[in-house]
């Protein structure tokens, strides 16, 4: 959720390089931000407020170290006093994440600090700091160690603590990332806040502990204290995937990728996805589980393993699996499906799934996330980095790899390939200005509209769901996706004049649901191959046989920008959001 992004060198520009990270982090939280900065060891200087970092013109003390925080408010609301970083004593941190018994800790704690904000970070600052004086700061080590232990729930903790050297660093639950430079170390929540400065990097495991100084990086587990080698890893992003690249915003930038993105899953090796397979057949049962736009994506796959291998997959949400886990077992298979590979919600299930020797498959963006480091087997999107919040190019890519997944267990990959080569042949044709235009022309009429409701049927059904996910998240109109068939079992009561209705698909059924649509004085925005007289509207898409919920999810993206251009509001950072729910 909260973007974290923090330094250590020789240089005294600390403060600016943190600015500038966290301004490449805003997707993970825009409500407010804060950077403490520091010479050597002394008491830092910190600068916070509310709003977006992107907003922020200032310059820093100088400063060797600093350490910097782009906040997504959970405890406490969004004021100055709640911005990170915050300091009790000697300790001076940031957080993402969320403590579970911060209450508890923050009684515990009263009488010997004054808490001036509402958060249950300032609780870990206190907790901290308690511990180093109880241990009189002989092993920083021990006492963060010791602290750790009593913090319940999922986080990431960045800090400085006065007089004593370097940066130190705990991971439980939310990803953290060390970049290698030379003289300089970083750390941040995610790869772009430092990619222009290092492209090697250390991943921190979960009970992990680290310490950054200008020319070394240590890491300790909290289990027992003892060093932890880690290898050097290069990443392959580069710094232009993380830039928008003269597009006026990530969102339409990253849909009009998917000419290559949908392709791209085709790099994957025949082998590599038959053995992801063979591990999901040969368990006792297999779940699928994903979260928001993931889990629209989990649904398509157990439509297209069901259509064409005739094998029936289990998909439920991630955070609700918890009912079902007393059915995993050692012959489980569990498939997490997720862009960042960081979702709090799955994590906990895999966490469940390994302990009861279930095997881990995953679907990711990023092959060293928690969630594919957790896996038997894992299958990267190859998409590059997804900036905008609300997600395009990484849910087709999931859908192509899950297609290819269903060929392969059912007439052969070979199938799946021609299919899929096709497919992304004809959305390269379909994605182009005149398209996009029609598209924002049809927006421009329907934008003050303030209820959509959406229809699909099979597995147009879960792009229904995923069409009013969208709508919402970036335009704020309270948008609805049903199964065709069940307008009669109550939906169509809440259909009027004017009432504007997207119907995906033009099919004999999907047309008669459509009709009685129309009948009720609905205005019909039909997204199909071919048009039909009820369309009031129609945005064509191509024919793509069981490829057909990629090819249609495309101009759904497209609407759902240009309704949130017509608003005028920023899609790349709708309200309330963040890119990577790293927290339950």
């Amino acid at each position: 959720m909260c973007g974290v992004f923090a330094t250590i060198g020789t240089k005294e520009n600390a403060g600016e390089t943190v600015l500038e990270g966290l301004k490449k982090l805003e997707y993970r939280g825009y409500d407010s931000w804060g950077i403490a900065t520091r010479v050597a060891t002394s008491s830092p200087t910190t600068m916070k407020g509310t709003g977006k970092i992107s907003e922020v013109r200032t310059s820093f003390p100088n400063g060797t170290t600093s350490i910097g925080h782009t906040r997504w408010a959970t405890h406490g609301g969004v004021t100055k006093k709640n911005a990170h970083p915050h300091t009790q004593g000697c300790v001076t941190l940031v957080h993402n994440g969320i403590a579970d018994n911060f209450e508890q800790l923050k009684k515990a704690l009263k009488n010997e600090y004054s808490f001036v904000s509402d958060t249950d970070s300032e609780v870990l600052a206190a907790l901290i700091d308690h511990s180093l004086k109880k241990n009189k700061y002989k092993n920083v080590v021990s006492a963060i160690r010791t602290a750790t232990k009593q913090i319940e729930g999922r986080f990431a903790l960045v800090m400085m603590i006065e007089g004593v050297d370097g940066i130190w660093a705990i991971r439980k639950g939310s990803p953290l990332i060390i970049g290698k430079g030379k003289h300089t170390n970083y750390i941040a929540s995610d790869i772009p806040a430092f990619l222009q400065h290092t492209r090697t990097v250390n991943y921190l495991d979960d009970g992990e502990l680290a310490k950054l100084t200008s020319t070394s990086v240590e890491i300790y587990s909290l289990i027992n204290g003892k060093k932890v080698a880690k290898r050097n890893i290069k990443v392959e992003w580069n710094e232009e995937q993380a830039t928008k690249d003269g597009w006026p915003h990530f969102m339409l930038k990253e849909i009009i990728e998917q000419k290559e993105t949908i392709l791209r899953t085709l790099e994957h090796s025949s082998t590599s996805i038959q053995k992801f397979v063979h591990t999901m057949n040969k368990r006792k049962g297999a779940y699928m589980i994903g979260s928001g736009t993931a889990h629209k994506a989990a649904m398509v796959g157990e439509y297209l393993f069901a259509k064409v291998a005739d094998r029936k997959i289990n998909v439920v949400q991630s955070e609700e699996m918890s009912y079902f886990e007393r059915f995993i077992k050692s012959g489980t298979a569990i498939v997490a499906i997720s862009q960042s590979g960081e979702t709090a919600d799955a994590l906990e299930v895999l966490e469940y799934g390994v302990k009861h020797k279930a095997k881990i498959l995953s679907i990711t963006n990023t092959p060293s996330s928690s969630i594919a480091r957790m896996s038997h087997h894992h299958l990267a999107l190859n998409t590059g980095i997804e900036k905008a919040i609300a997600s395009t190019k990484a849910m087709t890519a999931q859908m192509a790899l899950l297609l290819l997944c269903a060929y392969t267990d059912g007439p052969g990959i070979s199938y799946g390939r021609t299919l899929l080569r096709e497919t992304g042949a004809n959305i390269n044709d379909m994605l182009n200005p005149r398209y996009s235009k029609h598209i924002e022309k049809i927006a421009g009429k329907i934008h003050k509209h303030e209820n959509l409701f959406i229809i699909g049927r099979n597995s147009l059904y879960p792009i229904a769901l995923e069409a009013a996910i969208k709508i919402q998240e970036v335009s704020y109109i309270h948008a609805q996706g049903f199964a065709a068939g069940e307008l009669k079992h109550g939906p169509i009561a809440l259909i009027e004049k004017g009432t504007v209705c997207i119907v995906l698909g033009s099919d004999k059924e999907t047309i008669s649901n459509a009709i009685e649509l129309q009948s009720r004085g609905a205005t019909i925005l039909g997204i199909a191959p071919e048009n039909n007289d009820v369309f009031t509207h129609w945005i064509r898409v191509p024919d793509c046989s069981e490829a057909q919920p990629i090819a249609t999810v495309i101009p759904i993206q497209l609407l759902a920008y240009y309704l949130a251009i017509k608003r005028g509001l920023d899609p790349d950072m709708p309200r309330n959001l963040a890119k990577s729910v790293t927290v339950k």
